[in-house]
């Protein structure tokens, strides 16, 4: 099964079926509905919605979804946790690649699972350090 790892505004905008979404990563989520493919959410993005709720920016029907993901392995969209193996890879993200920090952990996670990321981070996408999708 194909693993993406996705960050919070890809995440966002699939929840508010935004078309800002791009049509690469729309196909990614719709594929996890439907179970073919599995998309991991670092645990910062989380912590990220909420920020992003309580400036105003999101519905709270949306931070009450994304904080309805599970960590369960089998699940479709599954919250990975920012562990060591993550910590470890953030010694090739300093931030002159990526200055914004939960940018980085995001980025970080997708390098330390080997997977690609969907975002529409331009800076992210200037690096060579992750496969980005978009």
């Amino acid at each position: 099964m194909n693993r993406y790892v996705a960050d919070t505004q890809a995440l966002i905008w699939y929840m508010m079926e935004s078309r800002k979404l791009s049509s690469k990563a729309a196909r990614a989520f719709r594929d996890a509905e439907h179970g073919f493919v599995q998309i991991l959410v670092p645990s910062i993005v989380l912590v990220e919605t909420a920020f992003i709720f309580a400036r105003n920016r999101i519905a709270r029907e949306i931070l009450d979804r994304v904080f309805a993901l599970t960590d369960a392995t089998d699940a479709n969209l599954r919250v990975v946790p920012l562990d060591l193996a993550v910590a470890q890879a953030a010694r090739d993200f300093g931030p002159a690649a990526v200055p914004e920090l939960a940018d980085r952990v995001i980025a970080v996670t997708a390098r330390a699972l080997d997977l690609p990321l969907l975002t529409a981070d331009p800076q992210i996408a200037s690096t060579d350090l992750v496969q980005v999708i978009w």
